[in-house]
């Protein structure tokens, strides 16, 4: 009895998902049934190949585009100037005493059933000024007398500094030793405001003098 193989013909090739076709010209005398077999194999590699050099022509794309657009570069001076005033900052809260409203509305003889009494109707009438950091406002100590009550000077300085948009410009004119202001047989050691607030013309006249600084 005799056998007999049946030969199967390979299945028709599915349609890519896409709707991009290559040709590709097969070389003379090649069985289109093994063209056929290799064909899954064959879209494998094409496959590799365009994924590999995608990231190449998109950075060349870029390039290209970066070219006709005009290349931006990144302004670095703002980014300094904002880590100086933050370093400045942090500086003063590390170096001088801060009370938050709370805290003073506790300190009053007789606290106001609203907390951020009597600091929010000092700062308000000019009396005194306030700093914001973290989402918190502060207040400098060396703003009040021993019983917490701001010092008249303090009021008289914010009237001759005028209206200032950033108050840690206040507080940096306060903290930093200033050149008018020197004690007597040491003309050589400026003095920081905050330590001569006794000397009423003399601070309100280094007022008047202040350049618009972060740093002494």
């Amino acid at each position: 009895m005799t056998h007999s193989t049946a030969i199967k013909r390979p299945p028709h090739p599915a349609r890519p998902r896409h709707g991009l076709v290559l040709d590709v010209a097969l070389p003379e005398g090649m069985d289109p049934a093994v063209a056929s077999a290799l064909k899954p194999q064959m879209e494998r590699a094409l496959e590799l190949v365009l994924l590999s050099e995608q990231p190449r022509l998109l950075e060349e794309a870029d390039r290209l585009a970066s070219l006709l657009s005009g290349k931006p570069e990144p302004n670095l001076g703002l980014v300094k100037e904002r880590i100086a005033r933050l370093k400045t900052i942090r500086k003063m809260l590390e170096a001088d005493e801060w009370l938050t409203a709370d805290q003073l509305n506790a300190l009053q003889p007789n606290p106001p059933a609203q907390k951020s009494h009597p600091a929010s109707d000092w700062k308000r009438r000019g009396r005194i000024f306030g700093v914001s950091y973290g989402g918190q406002e502060y207040f400098a100590r060396y703003q009040f007398d021993e019983a917490y009550q701001p010092l008249p000077i303090i009021k008289e300085i914010l009237k001759a500094f005028g209206e200032i948009a950033d108050t840690w410009k206040l507080a940096a004119w306060f903290h930093f030793p200033n050149g008018w202001l020197v004690r007597p047989g040491a003309p050589t050691k400026p003095v920081a405001p905050k330590d001569a607030l006794d000397w009423r013309d003399a601070v309100l006249s280094a007022a008047a003098k202040r350049r618009g600084s972060y740093v002494a």
